[in-house]
């Protein structure tokens, strides 16, 4: 039963996208430009990750905001599994920074 729930919730949230802006990166962006784009979206969009790694890239998503019914999708390509690596000599580093304010977003098919 809860493995049924949870698909539906997924379907919803991937229902409410299908007229969302998706964007796409690669991994020769930098991490400020991919946050460009995260600080882009509004609800109901999509940031794909292409195949590859992604070196140093930490994912800042304070305050990021989908709604109830339009979740921000952020996700690895459909076959891939991007790798997004951190800085290893940083003494504290996270590969995404939630931080607080952020909501109704969906993070799927990417490897930390």
């Amino acid at each position: 039963m809860r493995v049924l729930i949870a698909t539906l919730v997924l379907l919803a949230i991937f229902a409410a996208s299908a007229s969302a802006t998706e964007y796409v990166v690669t991994p020769v962006q930098t991490s400020a430009q991919i946050n460009a784009v995260v600080a882009a979206l509004k609800p109901g969009d999509i940031l794909t990750f292409s195949a590859g790694v992604y070196a140093n890239v930490a994912l800042k998503l304070n305050g990021l905001k989908g709604t109830k019914n339009a979740w921000i999708v952020i996700r690895g390509a459909a076959g891939a599994l991007p790798v997004l690596t951190i800085n290893t000599n940083a003494v504290f580093q996270a590969n995404i920074d939630i931080g607080s304010g952020t909501s109704f977003v969906a993070i799927a098919n990417l490897q930390l």
